[in-house]
């Protein structure tokens, strides 16, 4: 337009423009680089490349740049441990793709994201080691020794601690509790607990007390996180799950050979009851407005349901499947996601009716699951094969699965 003061580039320009952008960005930011820009504009749908014939105002280019950026830095990864690959895979949640596949020790089981999700822990089970991830490089940064057999992991809710407990006793001592500063990776304690398989740890939300599932001693074991000092609490053989009230004066406790929920006192470390439900219980969750706790019990193939106010059991639910193993609850209670690992398939439990809604087919031997941060989409890895397995939530039905993330995928969290 005549005597029009607006800048416009054409393809060739705009090249010239990439390429002073590209250099003026390296000098300034040597960390970021053009492809991501790049990228996040193919993910738009715009090509940097494919612009012939068409002229740009500067304003919009800066804005697609900017959203191209944005773009980059709210996609979220999902990262899952691979028992026979010796890997943590990468997975991008907005293509559901493989991105990398990061090198660990032998036989990773668990992992576990620091609160501002920057580092994540990965326990090697048969090397007796933990691994230290950097989620925004994607590398492994460091290695920390462990006693034999290194199992489930929670870091504390301030970030500053990590604590693994083990699957195996040690020197007649007993099964150990390793706390480990996150910044400095130095072993800070090694608490014993009795006998020679401890299944689950989670933390009160003040961080002071870590409560231990004690599968061999049939016990709950509350730590103090300032002392050390362990209070146990009996419970019921093959104590092996654990979940916490919303207003954390209850920890539940599945026990897998008692056929029993262990209610505790979080106030006074005691036993409240003991709740019969099904046969082998192992998952265990308690809806966001705790009123009620979900297990699911792997031999029977059911899911008990234990009213909070009144502790007994006020459904039992068959879920369609063979082997419930896991389960998760949505973040508005109103959804069950449960794994059945020996028929491929997740069922889900409608909360208000008690009902299976729906049976969803899966890979072989769905394990873990993970649903999204947004609540739009589950995660479940299958420990039989080398997939992962997308469930959006809304319709649910499948929409991804997930290739080549590595033999045995097993648990998931999720990172930047």
């Amino acid at each position: 337009m005549a005597g029009s003061k607006s800048l416009s580039l054409t393809s060739d320009r705009l090249s010239n423009y990439q390429r002073k952008s590209h250099t003026e960005l390296n000098r300034r930011f040597s960390k970021i680089r053009l492809d991501i820009v790049r990228s996040g504009l193919h993910n738009t749908g715009l090509d940097p490349v494919s612009l012939p014939m068409k002229k740009y105002p500067l304003p919009l280019l800066l804005i697609i740049f900017v959203f191209a950026f944005a773009y980059q830095a709210s996609a979220q990864h999902l990262f899952c441990t691979t028992r026979y690959s010796n890997t943590t895979a990468v997975i991008d949640t907005s293509t559901n793709q493989v991105v990398t596949s990061i090198p660990v020790g032998t036989f990773p089981v668990r992992i576990a994201m620091t609160p501002s999700k920057l580092k994540a822990f990965v326990s090697n089970g048969r090397s007796a080691n933990m691994s230290v991830l950097d989620t925004v490089a994607r590398t492994n940064i460091a290695t920390i020794p462990l006693g034999q057999g290194p199992g489930e992991e929670a870091v504390t809710p301030d970030g500053a601690r990590l604590f693994v407990v083990h699957q195996r006793g040690q020197h007649g001592l007993g099964c150990p509790v390793y706390v480990i500063d996150t910044a400095t990776y130095a072993v800070l304690n090694i608490v014993y607990l009795p006998g020679n398989w401890l299944k689950d740890i989670l933390f009160t939300p003040d961080g002071r007390f870590a409560y231990v599932a004690n599968q061999s001693a049939g016990q709950v074991d509350v730590i103090d996180t300032t002392t050390y000092q362990v209070t146990t609490i009996p419970a019921g053989a093959g104590s092996r799950r654990l979940c916490i009230s919303p207003t954390a004066n209850r920890v539940y406790c599945a026990n897998y050979i008692a056929n029993t929920v262990t209610v505790v006192d979080t106030a006074t470390k005691t036993l409240v009851a003991n709740i019969p439900v099904g046969q082998r219980p192992r998952a265990i969750a308690m809806k966001s407005d705790g009123t009620e706790v979900y297990t699911a019990n792997t031999r029977d193939g059911t899911v008990s349901v234990i009213n909070t106010a009144t502790l007994s059991v006020i459904a039992t639910i068959p879920t369609g499947g063979v082997w419930p193993w896991e389960l998760l609850i949505s973040a508005d209670g109103t959804k069950v996601f449960v794994t059945n690992t020996n028929s491929d398939s997740v069922s889900v439990i409608n909360t208000a009716t008690h009902t299976v809604t729906a049976v969803i087919p899966t890979g072989h031997g769905p394990f873990i699951s993970q649903i999204s941060p947004d609540q739009t989409k589950e995660y479940v890895s299958n420990a039989r094969d080398t997939t992962v397995t997308v469930i959006d939530i809304p319709s649910l039905t499948v929409i991804a699965t997930i290739p080549g993330v590595g033999s045995q995928p097993f648990d998931m969290a999720f990172g930047p």
